[in-house]
């Protein structure tokens, strides 16, 4: 019986991926497609499998190309290959870009192991609080890096960091977002954003910069800490609400020690949060 279980997975798994590719179609010279791993109205994200057996993610857009300028073509790639040139290791690899089938690819570094939410779903408490604080400074030098670089991530959320062995490693960020913005793909307020992790006044007005990131920090701090999220409701509407209108929560007494971080992590108002991401490190490196 289990066999025929494993089989009739195995069938399932290779027709969605099947379905997949007739409607997203691409292909790379010396990759084969083995699993699509996520997939939205903007893009797919395959694994693929080089010859040599090592496995990279696809990330393949689904806006058309076409009817763009090769300014804008052009535009893309070296955008890419600046986010490419920074060297962090906290920092997804980026392998190369371009285009397949008249749609924009990045290929870029596969994870085997676990992201950081599950991690700490799945372990609870057993994590002590020292490694969560670490976790929790290692997040917010790479986010100072990706800063530093004029960049912003724009869905900073626990799912997005993932595991290369011990090290943690921030995905997802946002490469091609500034691009999209300035050739009129989307505008400022359709970079997707996650309802758990947005500030009030990116809830209102869809804009995003430094304080909304240190916002969504904050957000990780609560739930690295916690292991719950500050707020909760049963819609994406109301949640919203939460953030722009709910008391900044209180930690439990044995975690008091980081109130006064958090109060200036989840401030309502920007001007009341840190202005840097090396400013909650240099408060961090107080409190240790």
């Amino acid at each position: 019986m289990n066999n025929i279980q494993t089989h009739s997975y195995a069938n399932v798994i290779g027709y969605e991926l099947q379905q997949s590719l007739l409607e997203y179609p691409i292909s790379l010279p010396g990759w084969s497609i083995d699993r699509v791993i996520h997939q939205s109205d903007d893009a797919v994200l395959y694994r693929a499998r080089h010859k040599n057996n090592k496995y990279a993610v696809i990330k393949r857009f689904n806006y058309e190309v076409s009817n763009m300028d090769d300014d804008d073509v052009y535009e893309f790639i070296d955008s890419v290959g600046a986010v490419k040139a920074i060297k962090n290791k906290g920092l997804v690899n980026i392998y190369n870009a371009g285009l397949s089938h008249e749609r924009f690819y990045i290929l870029m570094e596969y994870f085997q192991y676990d992201n950081l939410l599950n991690r700490i779903n799945t372990s609870d408490r057993k994590i002590m609080i020292p490694q969560r604080t670490q976790w929790f400074k290692s997040i917010i030098k790479t986010v100072a890096a990706l800063h530093s670089e004029g960049l912003l991530h724009r869905d900073l959320k626990l799912s997005n960091m993932m595991f290369r062995d011990d090290e943690l490693v921030l995905i997802d960020y946002g490469i091609e977002s500034d691009w999209m913005i300035k050739t009129g793909l989307i505008d400022e307020g359709g970079i997707y954003c996650t309802p758990s992790y947005v500030s009030p006044e990116r809830a209102i007005s869809g804009e995003c910069n430094v304080k909304t990131e240190i916002y969504s920090l904050g957000i990780i701090l609560y739930e690295l800490l916690t292991n719950k999220k500050p707020y909760t409701a049963s819609d994406p509407i109301n949640l919203v609400k939460q953030h722009v209108f709910a008391p900044i929560p209180t930690l439990p007494d044995r975690l008091q020690s980081y109130q006064n971080l958090l109060n200036k992590l989840l401030a309502k108002h920007p001007d009341d949060r840190f202005s840097s991401a090396n400013e909650v490190l240099s408060e961090l490196a107080r409190l240790d």
